[in-house]
């Protein structure tokens, strides 16, 4: 896969040979302790009660409008939109195994298709980072959002990310092209300024460092969450951002780090909620 393709296919997932492998990843981030706490936090902010609307903007695979389907109950609404078809597919059947009822939809983030004042509540989830024009996606989750309903986003930093490794200087060129293939890869520090900008009150911002020690490259070809060391590297010796040499070199040194139980990671990662105005 040439030049930015491992990142780029968490934004084209029905062009992916291999969805699977993507959903599997968001399954595995979704188990960090970093996203469990920010989600445990905007869920007490978004304070979405039986017979209450709810929407995630970027629902992925759905595990969250599924436990929110469950509060809502029958006689709530608990929407999911994303712009994968796999995605929504992979949602639908989570909801029917847990004998929810929920919507899922393909929706553009930056022009949601429902009426103002829609929703008792709305959050997206490391979506923003994706996203060409941040600004106009919140605007849009204001605008469904009834007044005195509560926004959510929670997004990473990319430029906090960091792996430890012994050799610094193509570890950074590794981290650049990481991060270079997320139009908002600082989405998560700029959140609460958006918030705010977007005229919401009571706006909070929290942040969490996620971090990944554990890895065994015997058994799985990247650590949880991340993308596997050897394509993502490979791919940038394909484009010519890494010679074959550096490519080679550094992979079989974070390969043993790995082995060693030394692998290092590390992603700070934002939770910012607000309140739309009722005036």
């Amino acid at each position: 896969m040439a030049d930015d393709g491992i990142i780029r296919a968490f934004a084209e997932v029905d062009r992916m040979p291999d969805p699977a492998m993507l959903i599997g990843a968001m399954d595995d981030t979704a188990q960090w302790e970093a996203v469990r706490d920010l989600r445990a936090h905007t869920a007490t902010r978004l304070r979405v009660g039986p017979g209450g609307s709810f929407l995630d903007v970027g629902c992925g695979p759905g595990d969250v409008v599924v436990g929110f389907a469950k509060i809502t109950g029958p006689g709530g609404r608990a929407v999911g939109i994303d712009v994968s078809a796999t995605m929504l597919d992979e949602a639908r059947r989570r909801a029917a195994a847990a004998g929810v009822t929920a919507e899922f939809e393909v929706g553009d983030a930056m022009a949601l298709g429902f009426p103002d004042d829609t929703f008792d509540a709305t959050r997206s989830e490391r979506t923003f980072q994706w996203l060409a024009d941040g600004e106009m996606a919140l605007a849009e989750m204001v605008r469904v959002t009834r007044p005195g309903g509560t926004v959510a986003v929670i997004d990473s930093d990319w430029a906090s990310f960091s792996i430890d490794h012994p050799d610094p200087a193509v570890t950074r060129k590794i981290l650049d092209h990481f991060e270079s293939g997320r139009p908002g890869h600082t989405v998560g520090r700029r959140l609460g300024r958006l918030f705010r900008a977007a005229g919401l009150d009571d706006v909070t911002v929290v942040a969490r460092a996620a971090l990944v020690t554990e890895w065994d490259p015997d058994t799985r070809p990247g650590p949880a969450g991340l993308p596997p060391m050897a394509l993502f590297v490979g791919s940038m010796v394909e484009a010519g951002a890494l010679t074959a040499d550096e490519g080679s070199s550094w992979v079989a040194d974070v390969t043993r780090l790995g082995r060693a139980g030394d692998f290092c990671a590390s992603l700070t990662i934002y939770a910012a909620c607000g309140t739309k105005p009722t005036t």
